[in-house]
């Protein structure tokens, strides 16, 4: 029988990036289990937005760390997650006004980057963004966007070299429990051993928590994503964009192509994590075309190149659930990201990591992220309409 410190599930982003400083920083003996390749799932298919602008401070904490370990991805980890500072726009209608100020100090009081832009500066940004709809806006300049794939397998071929065993197309069959204490995990090939699980599985994390008598308010989402292209001499948003008014947000990408998608919580779709339409709807693509005419305009004739759709592991609060899993003793949990996990991956493996080895918390607090705060009435909610902002 083969034995570990800790057996991650899950080779996305964020399991990725736990199994990496488990072993490079706290010399763990690590195996990270994924039931396909290492980022594969949703996490390769992730917009791959980095932002640092949220309402509570925890998640900003994460988020800057975040960002730092991205721009400097290389000397931190080794190798790119292919991070590229473009800067980052948020956009709220007339009446957000205090609640998008309110953010902003929060943010440059924790150590961020950012400001806030009225219709002039916004104008200064981009000339072609429409303005008459929008009360206020917010401004990162270090913020940008990195690739899923690249973070992930980044992680992951960094943690081989301090000696974990990434184990690719090995699904975790069961967790195996003894009392109040899970000591392994199941696998096509045998149990694993280990003196700590971390379940880093997306949307399949019910499912391997469920047998263990553990309900975590986990939903799987249909998300879908749209790609534009803009004809020379045009050219994209040089910069990331959210727009609260209108619901959607752009992304650039290589040459003159870009990113689009909604930001809205509801309606969503909620499908099977291992069945659904990984194709988009021309209703939704017809839906963020008029989006994106209504804000820049002179990208009314835009191109459609394509797009696809993937899923998102949501909670009722639209916020993570991260942490040990009361009762069981050695088991861990990092899931339900509700479409915003990946620009927090870098710091959430490395707080888990921590955490899992001390049993305490250190500059950032990810006790109020608990699978309890359903059951206790303390959801975390956002003051925007759009629960993925935070």
């Amino acid at each position: 029988m083969a034995a570990a410190d800790v057996v991650v599930i899950g080779g996305g982003c964020t399991g990725a990036s736990a199994a990496f400083w488990l072993a490079s920083r706290h010399g763990q003996t690590v195996v990270l289990l994924d039931r396909g390749t290492v980022g594969g799932g949703p996490t390769g298919r992730s917009s791959g937005i980095v932002r640092m602008h949220y309402s509570y401070a925890p998640l900003i904490q994460l988020a800057l760390r975040s960002r730092d370990v991205f721009a400097n991805f290389d000397a931190v980890v080794g190798g790119s997650a292919d991070f590229k500072k473009t800067g980052f726009l948020l956009l709220a209608p007339q009446g957000q006004e205090g609640t998008v100020e309110a953010n902003v100090r929060l943010q440059s009081d924790l150590g961020g980057n950012t400001m806030v832009v009225d219709r002039e500066a916004i104008a200064d940004l981009d000339a072609r963004l429409r303005t008459d709809d929008v009360g206020i806006g917010a401004y990162e300049p270090d913020s940008g966007y990195a690739d899923g794939y690249a973070t992930a397998t980044g992680f992951a071929a960094a943690a081989r070299r301090y000696g974990a065993e990434v184990r690719e197309n090995m699904p975790a069959i069961r967790l195996v429990a003894e009392g109040s204490r899970v000591t392994g995990v199941e696998t096509p090939t045998g149990r694993i051993s280990a003196g700590a699980v971390l379940v880093a599985a997306g949307p399949w994390t019910r499912g391997l928590l469920g047998p263990l008598g553990i309900d975590l308010p986990i939903r799987a989402t249909r998300h879908q994503v749209v790609l534009f292209e803009v004809e020379e001499p045009a050219a994209p948003l040089g910069f990331v964009l959210v727009d609260l008014g209108t619901g959607f947000y752009l992304r650039p990408d290589v040459g003159c192509q870009f990113h689009g998608g909604s930001v809205e919580e509801y309606p969503d779709e909620e499908v099977p994590a291992d069945a659904f339409n990984e194709g988009t709807d021309f209703d939704f693509v017809e839906k963020m075309a008029r989006r994106l005419a209504h804000r820049v305009p002179t990208f009314s004739g835009v191109g459609l190149k394509g797009g696809y759709a993937s899923l998102y592991d949501v909670t009722p609060d639209w916020q993570p659930i991260l942490g040990p899993v009361p009762d069981t003793a050695g088991l861990f949990v990092a899931a339900g990201f509700s479409g915003h996990g990946f620009k927090l991956s870098p710091a959430i493996g490395e707080t888990l990591a921590s955490f899992i080895l001390t049993g305490r918390y250190g500059e950032i607090d990810l006790s109020p992220f608990r699978s309890s705060r359903f059951a206790e009435g303390a959801l975390i909610h956002s003051p925007y309409a759009h629960g993925i902002v935070g």
